[in-house]
C-alpha cells in the first residue's frame, strides 16, 4: 500500500530548539499569509474546476481567473478514481499540487468528497452497492450517483476515502470549506434499501398495527402482518397505483437515507477540520430531500440553480428560502450561458440577454448570498455535458458574456466593505415552502394538473409584485420576527408547528391560510372528523361544508370586485360571527363563503377556500400588510440593507425584465434599464 506523507508533519526533535522555533514561526507566517490571501474583502465569485483534466494548463487558468476576478474554486466532486486508482492505493499528489497553487494565488478552495461517482474497481468487487431502478434493472457504471445510499459496504468505502482526504487536507490553510458528495437525488429499489426501509418503518410506526390503522390498509385487502411484508412502492408493480401513504413514507425514507449518508461523512471530516462543511442542494425542480433536515448538521446552506434569464424570479425565491434557514448561504452552481448535456436549447441563453448574468449575480448577493459559483470554468471537451456553458470554451477563449462576471467582480471589490458589514433587512412577512408538502401532493394530487413547486413560486412572485419584503421558511422556523404569515398549498401541518402558528396569531400576527391547505394528515390521508381537522376548525370558528374543483365559470365576488377561482374551492359555514370577505358566484357553491376573516386573540386568520387571480391577490396583500417603503413595477426587486445595529444602510435594486422598469423608494423614482442593477449605499456613488 502506498502511504502518503503528510505535508504538515512535525519538525524533527533532534534539531536545536531555536531552529525549531524559527521554522515554526516561518510556517505560521506562511499559513497566516495564505489564510489572508484566501479570505477576500469582497464576496466570492467562484467556478467549478477539474485539475486532473486541466493538467499543465492550471497555471494559465489561475492567471486567467485572476484577470476575470474569480476568487474561489470548487473541485474534486467526481474524482475518486484519480485519488484511489486501486483499492487502498492513494494518489493525492496532483490534488495537493492544485490546492497549493490556488492557495498561493489567493484563490480560496472548496474541496469536495468524491463519493457521487464510485470507481469501477469498487463496483466490480461489490456490485451490490449499485442502486436498482423502478424497472428492476441495476444501474451500472458510466453515469453518476450509481450507488445505494443504504449500502453499508459503500458507506464504509466512502468513510475511508473521506478520512484519507481529511487527514491530508483538514488543516490546509487554503481550504475555506468542504462539500459532501454532489446533489443528492435518486430512487433506489435495491435489497439494501428494502431492508433499511423495513427498519425505518418500524422505528417510525412502532407496531404494524399502528401503521395499518394510520394507513387504513383494510382497503383493497392491503393489510400487513409484519413490516417485512411491506414493499418498496415501485410504480410498475402495483396494478392500480401504490397506496399514497406508502408512497409518502418511501419519499421520507429516501430523504432520510441520503441525509444519514451525508451526516456520516460530516462526522468523519469534523475529526480533521474546523472549516465549514456543506453540500449542494439539487435544483429545486427536483426536490427529493428535506432541506431543513439536510442542512441541520451543516455550516453553510448551498443550492444549485439553472433557471434561465426569463426566470430570474427563481433565484430570488431560492435565496429567500436558503436565507430562511438562518445560516450563511451560497449559490453553489449556476450557468454562465446555457445549461445542458450534449445538446442545448436556444431559448435560455444568458448570452442572448445582455445584462441578465450580472442581474442574476447581484440578485443573489443583494439577498444575502456570500458566493455565486459557476459550473464550470472551462467547458468539457468530451463527455455527457460537453455543451454546458463555461467561462471559457474548451479551446480556452472567453465565453461571450464572461465580461459580465468580470464586471461584477470589480463591483464587489469596490463595495466589499459595505457588503461585508451589512445584511439583507429582516422581512416582516414569510411564506412556507416545504419539500415534504410536495411529496404529499405527489401522493394525493387533489387537483388535476396541480404542481406544487410551480404554484408556490407563482404565489411568491405575486408577493414580490405586491412590494412585500418576504422570507421563505420551513416548518421549524422562528415566527417572532414576522407580522404576516402565508401558508398556501400546505396540505398538512406538524402538531408542534400548528401550535406555533396559533400562538403567532393570538399574539397579534396575521395568517393567510390556504388554498389547498390543512386538508390532509401527515400520512397523506383525509381527516375523519372535519376537513381541516376538528381542532383547527373549532379554533378558526369555521366549518368546511363542501369541497369541489372550480368550473370554468366559478368566481369569487366581494362588495367591490370579482375574480376567477383557481385549483380548488372550499366552501365554509361560519361560526362566531367571523367576517365573510368573499363568496362564490356561479355553480354549485353559489352564495357560500369562499374567504373568511377569523379574528382570534390579538390577531386574525384569512382562510382562503380558493386561489383568486393575481391582481386580486396583490390588492388583498397590500391591504392586509403595512409595508410602504417602496413600490415597483413587476419584476423589479428592491432589497434593503441594514447595518449591525439594524439601521438602514442602503439598497440594491435589480430589474429582472428585458425592458426598462421603475421603482419608487422613499418618494424618489428610479428608472432601471433592461436587467439593470442599482447599488445605493448610504455613502459613495451609485452604479446603474
Amino acid at each position: 500500500m502506498k502511504v502518503e506523507k503528510m505535508k504538515y508533519k512535525s519538525v524533527h526533535t533532534e534539531l536545536p530548539g531555536y531552529v525549531i522555533l524559527y521554522v515554526l514561526f516561518v510556517i505560521f507566517l506562511f499559513d497566516v499569509k495564505l489564510i489572508a490571501q484566501s479570505t477576500p474583502k469582497s464576496l466570492y465569485v467562484g467556478a467549478s474546476y477539474y485539475p486532473k483534466i486541466s493538467g499543465a494548463r492550471i497555471d494559465s487558468d489561475i492567471h486567467k481567473m485572476k484577470e476575470i476576478g474569480i476568487n474561489q474554486v470548487r473541485f474534486n466532486d467526481f474524482d475518486w478514481i484519480s485519488e484511489e486508482p486501486k483499492e487502498g492505493v492513494y494518489d493525492l499528489g496532483w490534488l495537493e499540487n492544485a490546492v497549493d497553487k490556488f492557495t498561493k494565488a489567493g484563490i480560496a478552495v472548496e474541496l469536495c468528497t468524491p463519493t457521487a461517482a464510485a470507481p469501477i474497481w469498487l463496483e466490480e468487487k461489490h456490485p451490490d452497492i449499485l442502486p436498482v431502478n423502478a424497472l428492476g434493472l441495476v444501474v451500472g457504471h458510466g453515469g453518476r450517483r450509481q450507488y445505494s445510499p443504504n449500502s453499508t459496504v459503500y458507506r464504509e468505502y466512502c468513510r475511508k476515502i473521506v478520512e484519507k482526504l481529511g487527514q491530508k487536507f483538514g488543516k490546509h490553510p487554503g481550504i475555506i470549506a468542504w462539500q459532501i458528495d454532489n446533489e443528492f437525488w435518486g430512487d433506489d429499489y435495491s435489497n439494501n434499501s428494502l431492508i433499511a426501509f423495513h427498519k425505518w418503518l418500524k422505528k417510525r410506526y412502532g407496531t404494524i398495527e399502528n401503521l395499518n390503522n394510520l394507513w387504513c390498509t383494510e382497503l383493497w385487502s392491503q393489510k400487513y402482518q409484519t413490516f417485512n411484508q411491506i414493499p418498496l412502492p415501485d410504480p410498475y408493480r402495483a396494478g392500480a397505483g401504490q397506496h399514497p401513504s406508502l408512497f409518502l413514507a418511501y419519499k421520507r425514507f429516501m430523504s432520510d437515507s441520503y441525509i444519514s449518508f451525508c451526516d456520516e461523512q460530516v462526522k468523519t471530516l469534523r475529526k480533521y477540520t474546523s472549516v465549514p462543511i456543506t453540500t449542494n442542494g439539487h435544483n429545486p425542480l427536483f426536490q427529493e430531500i428535506d432541506y431543513e433536515k439536510l442542512f441541520k448538521n451543516l455550516d453553510v446552506v448551498c443550492y444549485d440553480s439553472y433557471a434561465g434569464p426569463k426566470e430570474l424570479y427563481r433565484y430570488a425565491f431560492q435565496a429567500d428560502w436558503m436565507r430562511g434557514l438562518g445560516k450563511p448561504f451560497w449559490l453553489a452552481e449556476t450557468d454562465v450561458s446555457v445549461s445542458g448535456g450534449t445538446s442545448v436549447s436556444n431559448i435560455n441563453d444568458f448570452a442572448d440577454y445582455k445584462g441578465s448574468l450580472r442581474a442574476k449575480m447581484w440578485l443573489n448577493y443583494a439577498l444575502g448570498s456570500d458566493l455565486v459559483s459557476f459550473w464550470l470554468w472551462r467547458q468539457h471537451w468530451a463527455g455527457q455535458e460537453l455543451e454546458h456553458g463555461g467561462l471559457l470554451y474548451p479551446w480556452g477563449d472567453e465565453s461571450v458574456n464572461t465580461p459580465e462576471i468580470q464586471e461584477v467582480a470589480k463591483e464587489l471589490n469596490h463595495y466589499g466593505d459595505w457588503l461585508r458589514s451589512t445584511k439583507t433587512k429582516q422581512a416582516t412577512a414569510a411564506i412556507y415552502y416545504e419539500i415534504p408538502m410536495q411529496w404529499i401532493f405527489e401522493a394525493t394530487p387533489i387537483a388535476e394538473g396541480f404542481q406544487y413547486d410551480a404554484a408556490i413560486t407563482s404565489y411568491y412572485n405575486m408577493l414580490v409584485d405586491a412590494g412585500l419584503n418576504r422570507d421563505v421558511i420551513m416548518g421549524n422556523a422562528d415566527l417572532n420576527n414576522y407580522k404576516t404569515l402565508f401558508s398556501p398549498y400546505m396540505p398538512a401541518f406538524e402538531k408542534g408547528q400548528l401550535k406555533k402558528i396559533e400562538n403567532f396569531v393570538e399574539n397579534g400576527g396575521t395568517w393567510v391560510l390556504g388554498p389547498l391547505s390543512a386538508c390532509r394528515t401527515l400520512e397523506a390521508t383525509a381527516h375523519k372528523n372535519a376537513c381541516y381537522g376538528a381542532d383547527l376548525e373549532n379554533w378558526l370558528g369555521i366549518h368546511v361544508r363542501h369541497r369541489l374543483p372550480p368550473s370554468n365559470e366559478t368566481r369569487i365576488v366581494t362588495g367591490y370586485d370579482t375574480a376567477k377561482c383557481s385549483y380548488w374551492c372550499d366552501a365554509y359555514e361560519v361560526k362566531n360571527n367571523q367576517k365573510v370577505i368573499a363568496k362564490y358566484e356561479n355553480g354549485a357553491l353559489d352564495g357560500m363563503p369562499a374567504i373568511v376573516e377569523c379574528k382570534i386573540g390579538k390577531g386574525r386568520v384569512y382562510v382562503m377556500g380558493t386561489k383568486p387571480g393575481d391582481s386580486w391577490m396583490i390588492n388583498f396583500v397590500k391591504k392586509i400588510t403595512d409595508e410602504k417603503s417602496y413600490s415597483a413595477d413587476p419584476g423589479v426587486f428592491v432589497i434593503e440593507r441594514v447595518d449591525k445595529e439594524k439601521k438602514p444602510a442602503g439598497i440594491i435594486a435589480v430589474n429582472t425584465n428585458q425592458h426598462e422598469a421603475k421603482y419608487v423608494y422613499k418618494g424618489e423614482t428610479h428608472l432601471l434599464v433592461s436587467y439593470g442593477v442599482g447599488i445605493y449605499p448610504l455613502y459613495g456613488k451609485k452604479i446603474n
